[in-house]
């Protein structure tokens, strides 16, 4: 038995941040945005004038909006969906969880439901979980939905880290959905499914502190910045990367395959170098889409995001092959698989 794609949608907010407006707070020339992450222009939540996210625009509203129109393409009910698995770093409270909210606004009821905190292979580890539970013949038709709201966490004081301030032109908002149910016909659907983590003791390459119990608010946090954690970019370029390539290799091994039985390789939107990347490895441009340069880097609910515009512009056919993989640096863990669309 596999587990197959039957219905893909996303959402972003309708705000658009161009290089040039953030340019003048954040100290850094529009062209060199550009040049250091290839991203023009990103979506946020954060109002123009505050922190805040716009009305109906937290990271609940965004995943149920993508979640509504998965369910649209596959023309199914809410009342048809027995599992839900919601994916987020940036979620709107502690508790309640993003699962119940998003539960709550597209009108699933009696569901089977998980809540994950993880980043960039958050989507693997809930494709994990849904095919489990898939076999065991506990669910027959599952949703999973990726939603970030990062913009209200940035920061533009004086004295904020440099890291933190590149962070801010790199990550932005959006979500993604999948729904899928168990599929015994021939090749169509999930096959080679992985997701590990490493557990290499080096330490993380991105951090986000937040306020948790590890790092009360304090005034003096407050006074540090301390709460902003911080990005490695170093060490993500150098771990990350390889990272990605070696889980790649592992999905095309286990699953028999090669780079030319796929049509498409669909990766976490991380920075605007993937196509060169790629190249070096034998891999087309081509054949190798992103849309970086008009979103930003939505974490995990990036390859979603990109999944679902190719998937809405007819270029994805019946029985056209595509191998989705990431890294995650947060965790220096992977995941992949390959996806025959039908």
């Amino acid at each position: 038995m596999r587990c197959r794609v039957i219905g893909v949608g996303s959402c972003l907010p309708p705000r658009v941040v161009s290089n040039a407006e953030l340019s003048p707070i954040v100290h850094i020339r529009p062209e060199r945005i550009e040049e250091l992450f290839g991203v023009r222009e990103r979506h946020w939540v954060r109002k123009a004038d505050a922190p805040e996210p716009a009305a109906g625009q937290q990271c609940s509203d965004l995943g149920a909006e993508a979640a509504r129109r998965a369910m649209a393409f596959a023309g199914v009910a809410p009342a048809s969906v027995d599992m839900l698995v919601t994916v987020s770093t940036t979620p709107d409270f502690m508790q309640p969880s993003l699962e119940y909210l998003v539960s709550s606004r597209v009108g699933l009821r009696d569901v089977l439901g998980f809540d994950l905190r993880a980043a960039c292979a958050g989507l693997f580890r809930a494709l994990a979980l849904v095919e489990a539970v898939m076999l065991a013949g506990r669910s027959k038709r599952a949703l999973i939905v990726a939603s970030e709201a990062i913009s209200p966490f940035f920061r533009f004081d004086p004295g904020v880290p440099k890291d933190h301030r590149l962070n801010t032109v790199l990550y932005a908002d959006g979500a993604g959905a999948i729904l899928l149910e168990p599929s015994r016909d021939g090749p169509v659907g999930i096959e080679g499914l992985l997701v590990r983590t490493t557990g290499e003791s080096a330490r993380p390459g991105i951090t986000f502190n937040g306020m948790l119990s590890s790092t009360p608010p304090t005034d003096d946090r407050f006074g540090t910045m301390d709460y902003l954690g911080y990005h490695d970019f170093h060490l993500v370029l150098a771990r990350g990367g390889e990272l990605t390539r070696q889980v790649g290799r592992e999905v095309l091994r286990s699953t028999g395959t090669n780079i030319e039985d796929y049509k498409f390789f669909i990766t976490h939107q991380a920075t605007g170098n993937l196509r060169r990347i790629g190249a070096s490895h034998g891999i087309p441009p081509d054949r190798m889409p992103t849309n970086i340069e008009r979103v930003g880097n939505t974490i995990g609910a990036s390859i979603l995001i990109l999944l679902d515009e190719i998937v809405r512009t007819g270029c994805l056919r019946i029985g056209d092959r595509s191998l989705l993989f990431t890294a995650e640096s947060s965790t220096w863990s992977y995941g992949g698989l390959s996806l025959v669309w039908g």
